[in-house]
């Protein structure tokens, strides 16, 4: 499995696909849900744990409950009138920070141009994190083309997604959702690093 925190230049298109499947299941879905559970399972599992960078993270469910982590994942994705670190990219990107803002609009409108669907079965924010991760993957997929891939981190993810992530590490009550925070921030980074991207400079209002 590949190390969250390699930097090299060699991080491939299939490493992000696989990540991006991994993450964004772990940024939708409860941790309690089967998807998440299998994956789970598939990083205890892994041989190379203590150097892939999974090691605090899955030492971290092993130790919460899932009442814990379903109460945390309430709190932090689905919120009640607070919402401490809302996953959704317009609540940071435009002014009003609201859902279904002008970025939503423009992410829809990339998406579709380049017939990526991300059809969940209710009306949602396409910019919800975890399934914009969910649109990298399918991007890699369906294009193979690095430059549409960079764009859609460039322009729609990268811009938002790391104070995004410092919310849910400084906000969640579990050891588990702030390890996870960390080291979706930390692969991030590396995706940035290695592939040398420059995201969008834009005003970020959370």
């Amino acid at each position: 499995m590949q190390n969250v925190n390699d930097t090299s230049t060699e991080l491939s298109l299939a490493d992000v696909n696989a990540m991006s499947k991994i993450f964004g299941s772990l940024f939708y879905f409860p941790l309690t849900h089967e998807n998440n559970q299998a994956i789970i399972t598939l990083l205890k599992g892994c041989d190379d744990l203590e150097h892939n960078g999974f090691a605090d993270f899955v030492h971290a469910v092993e130790s919460d409950t899932n009442d814990a982590l379903n109460d945390d994942f309430f709190l932090l994705f689905e919120g009640g009138e607070t919402m401490v670190a809302p996953p959704w990219g317009s609540v940071y990107l435009d002014k009003e920070q609201v859902v279904f803002g002008d970025s939503t609009v423009r992410l829809r409108q990339f998406l579709r141009a380049n017939n990526i669907e991300l059809d969940t079965g209710m009306r949602e924010p396409e910019d919800q994190f975890g399934l914009m991760l969910f649109a990298v993957s399918q991007l890699i997929e369906q294009s193979q083309e690095p430059l549409i891939v960079e764009r859609l981190l460039t322009d729609h993810l990268l811009p938002w997604c790391l104070r995004y992530l410092e919310l849910v590490e400084k906000h969640a009550a579990t050891n588990t959702y702030q390890h996870l925070a960390a080291l979706v921030k930390d692969w991030c980074l590396s995706i940035q690093d290695a592939w040398q991207l420059k995201p969008l400079s834009l005003k970020v209002y959370r």
